[in-house]
């Protein structure tokens, strides 16, 4: 974009150099001037092109710095699968512990459990003998008023009364 000079400042130089001139110096200063922007330009953006470079990573720099990083995550990797590993082994240990516990003291009840049956069996064992000899006596009592029964009643029979008197000759 070229640099123009404001038309006051051309008029003036008109009055004071004429027409001529005045196109010459505003002709002359507008080229300093836009030589002088170009060249501050150019040199402004050779230093800010010179400070991104410094600035700037290059790919190898990149590539460099990225093997590194991901050497730390393979070393970190590496520490945090041994950690995992020790956790996984420490923590299988106390499940073994905690199920070996458990049958144990699973096998104490089962034991104390069988105790407990076989005692409450040996005791009803017992009170069903007792019963069945509770029952026997009763069987042989209600057996003896069975034939008691059978025997009043014989005696008390009027007929059955005769045939025994005509027995017994009496």
């Amino acid at each position: 974009m070229p640099v123009t000079i404001p038309l006051e400042v051309y008029e003036e130089f008109e009055k004071g150099l004429g027409k001529e001139g005045a196109k010459k110096v505003v002709k002359g200063l507008e080229s300093v001037i836009s030589e002088a922007t170009e060249y501050k330009w150019k040199a402004t953006k050779d230093e800010i092109l010179d400070a991104m470079k410094k600035e700037s990573v290059t790919r190898e720099l990149f590539v460099e710095r990225m093997g590194l990083h991901n050497e730390k995550i393979n070393a970190l990797r590496v520490e945090l699968d041994g950690k995992i590993e020790n956790v996984r082994v420490g923590l299988e240990g106390k499940i073994e512990n905690f199920r070996v516990a458990l049958e144990g003291k699973i096998e104490n009840f089962r034991v104390a459990l069988e105790e407990k049956i076989e005692n409450v069996r040996i005791g009803l064992d017992g009170k069903i003998e007792l019963v069945k000899a509770d029952i026997k006596r009763l069987d042989m009592k209600l057996n003896f008023l069975i034939v008691l029964m059978i025997i009043a009643l014989t005696l008390m029979n009027p007929v059955m009364a005769e045939i025994i008197k005509n027995l017994l000759k009496l």
